[in-house]
């Protein structure tokens, strides 16, 4: 990119896992100045570790002003579990550059998905339900981010979210990495904010306790078999010896 070219954001918040046996439909939220931008037209390509490709020059679809692309399952139905996918979304931006955004991600059998939602946040503090500003339903944003931060603690300490068997084991974490948000936010923006600050402040510590008291059930050598002696811990794993995405998995790749 020269330094005439805009510097647009691709919203990429956690690897792209792409679930073996169903469609998956990916998106590249492109964004400059807080807002959203669609891109005039574009391509995805998907290759694996070793370089082959699994989907060539893809042409996306633009919708709601994002590059869409739906990898169809029939495309990766026959392809063995992996780490190390790296997507390339090369879009034709309004500026006139074909720009091109990296991914890396993985070929998994399952997602990790949430346990939680307002509920669950409404059993700790019934008034959250009266503090929502006006035209707000839900404390999905906070949820959502909450989550997304977990999942990047996990693949940061060298563990890979699609191998968790036991989704329950983050109820506590998620619980309270969302109040930490919700009140965080609140002690800067409105009501009381010393009140509110203390209890962002609790939430936090609370997240970190539940963090490290955190035990999970492992899939390590990803068979889908739910054993009671795989479970590890939310503690960093140092591996050695791999460079880049492939690098963090200790060097496994193919199952």
């Amino acid at each position: 990119m020269s330094s005439s070219d805009t510097e647009y954001a691709a919203r990429f918040s956690i690897p792209e896992f792409l679930e073996r046996g169903r469609d998956n439909k990916i998106t590249a939220p492109i964004y400059r100045s807080g807002a959203l931008v669609a891109p005039v037209s574009g391509t995805v390509s998907i290759y694996r570790q070793d370089q082959s490709v699994v989907v060539n020059a893809g042409v996306v679809t633009i919708a709601a002003s994002i590059a869409t692309f739906t990898v169809t399952a029939a495309s990766i139905g026959s392809l063995l579990l992996e780490d190390g996918y790296l997507l390339e979304w090369a879009l034709l931006m309004p500026d006139g550059v074909v720009h091109t955004f990296r991914r890396d991600g993985a070929l998994v059998r399952r997602r990790l998905y949430p346990v939680i939602s307002d509920i669950d946040l409404l059993r700790r503090h019934r008034d959250l339900s009266a503090l929502r500003e006006a035209g707000v339903t839900s404390y999905q944003d906070y949820l959502d981010e909450a989550f997304c931060m977990i999942e990047n603690r996990l693949v940061g300490g060298g563990k890979r979210p699609y191998l968790v068997m036991s989704a329950s084991a983050f109820r506590e974490c998620h619980v309270c990495l969302t109040l930490h948000l919700v009140w965080q936010d609140y002690a800067t923006s409105a009501g009381d904010t010393s009140r509110y600050q203390q209890l962002a402040d609790s939430y936090g510590q609370a997240y970190e306790n539940a963090w490290a008291s955190l035990s999970f059930i492992y899939d390590e050598t990803d068979e889908n078999v739910v054993s009671i002696d795989r479970r590890n811990s939310g503690s960093p794993t140092l591996w050695l010896g791999g460079h880049g995405y492939a690098g963090w998995l200790g060097g496994r790749g193919v199952r």
